[in-house]
Formats: structure tokens, sequence, C-alpha cells
């Protein structure tokens, strides 16, 4: 299996989701509207992450693991934020409390599956 766009994407992801929420809690207390400067710059970080992801990163085999532990919190806290505004039901046990833990869990699974079964991941 080639999981490299599959990591690309995902350690894009998670830079977005981390630098977007990061610089806007950071600046709420003294920016107005703090996302119109966050999420670009979230975005910018992200592009990078995942170009550095697709072009450097990816061709040595003992960076892969830990790429595809990151890629996989990004995709768990995706699916949890999906899960939260698609389900009426699951707004009330779904939050940051619980995506967080459930991304962790999420990232330290791929994590350990991808070195174990390193020679399937090419």
């Amino acid at each position: 299996m080639n999981a490299r766009p599959v990591a690309t994407l995902g350690v894009a992801l998670t830079t977005f989701l981390a630098v977007a929420a990061l610089l806007t809690e950071l600046l709420a207390a003294r920016v107005a509207f703090s996302a119109i400067v966050g999420l670009p710059v979230g975005l910018v970080a992200g592009a990078a992450a995942g170009i550095a992801a697709w072009a450097r990163l990816w061709a040595v085999p003992r960076t892969r693991p830990p790429l595809l532990g990151v890629a996989a919190f990004g995709y768990a806290l995706l699916f949890a934020a999906a899960l939260s505004y698609a389900v009426p039901a699951a707004r009330a046990l779904v939050g940051v409390d619980t995506a967080v833990p459930f991304a962790a869990v999420c990232a330290i699974t791929a994590f350990l599956l991808a070195r174990r079964y390193g020679d399937r991941i090419a």
C-alpha cells in the first residue's frame, strides 16, 4: 500500500488545525477577529508541512511511522468534528475534552502499526 498521499494530507491537516487553533487562541485577547489571522497562517503552515512530508520526509523510511501517527491525529480530530456536527445526539458527548484523547489514541495506534508493519507501507 502506498501511504504517502494519506500521510501527506494528514500531516497537512494536523498542522493546519494545530497552528490555526493555537494562533487564534493566542490572539483572541488582543485582536477582535483573531480567526482572520489564524486560519490563513494555519493554511500556509499546513501546506508547507504537506509539501515537506511529500517531498523530503517520506523518503526516509524511519520517518514514516511518525508521519502516519501525526496524520492519524488530524484525521481523528476531523472525524470527531464531523460526528458532532452530523449526529445531534453526539453533540453532548463529543467535545475538545473527548476528541483530543481519542485522536491521541488513534495517533499512537497508527504509529505502532506503521512501525510494526513498516514493510507494507512503502
